[in-house]
């Protein structure tokens, strides 16, 4: 039992739960229920601002180089190799993934191959990089604009603290501290959830005890996967 990766992985989520839970019950109810109220506004706008500037850092930084070396390849050769495209440009993520994205394009570009270079180009670059490469930047994005708003919130919760100081309102400040905590700690372990996930996506599942076979003895990826906010 004490072998399994997922077993350890439970009891180091629990762990952690715990020592959350009491360290957000220090800071008192006020504290705490701002940490748990700018936490999920952090998760969620994070999740909607990454949604959203995905696509926009793709098609405006990525997009225009990656359409000028495929149509140059194209020119060249003559051949178009989507799986071999995708493998140069996304080939780190999940085979398996990368390979849904290919037989679904080849279905559907098979209207433009008697165009120019320039004109196939854009759409491999559309139908198989872009749906490659657009939830990985977003995955980035989302930690980044969490990481940020977080920030801000640790500021005034740190403000907030200073009401455990006062009598008899500190006092059943800390003692609500605890159910927030219990709360606000969950969040926080959602989130270490999502690095896991994050983690497993990029890597292809090629980590010895990180991966989808290893993680689905774990019970807390499991409640997260039915609330994973990326699928």
């Amino acid at each position: 039992m004490f072998k399994n990766p997922s077993f350890l992985f439970d009891i180091v989520c629990t762990v952690v739960w715990l020592l959350l839970a009491v360290r957000y019950a220090r800071k008192g109810f006020l504290a705490a229920s701002v940490q748990l109220g700018g936490n999920v506004f952090s998760l969620v706008g994070a999740r909607v601002f990454s949604g959203w500037a995905a696509a926009e850092v793709f098609q405006r930084f990525l997009a225009g180089s990656f359409r000028t070396q495929i149509a140059e390849s194209i020119s060249a050769g003559g051949v178009v190799d989507l799986t071999g495209i995708a493998d140069k440009y996304a080939g780190f993520l999940p085979e398996g993934f990368r390979a849904s994205i290919v037989e679904t394009c080849e279905r559907s570009i098979s209207a433009v191959l008697s165009d120019n270079a320039v004109v196939l180009a854009d759409a491999i670059v559309q139908k198989v990089l872009a749906p490659l490469l657009t939830p990985v930047i977003s995955v980035v994005l989302f930690f980044v604009a969490f990481a940020l708003l977080r920030m801000l919130v640790s500021m005034l919760v740190t403000v907030l603290g200073l009401v455990n100081r006062l009598p008899v309102i500190g006092t059943v400040n800390r003692w609500l501290g605890w159910v927030t905590g219990c709360v606000a700690s969950t969040m926080d372990i959602y989130l270490m959830l999502c690095v896991v996930w994050a983690v497993i996506v990029i890597t292809g599942g090629n980590l010895t005890v990180l991966n989808d076979t290893v993680m689905s003895g774990s019970l807390y990826y499991k409640a997260f996967n039915l609330f994973n906010p990326f699928l």
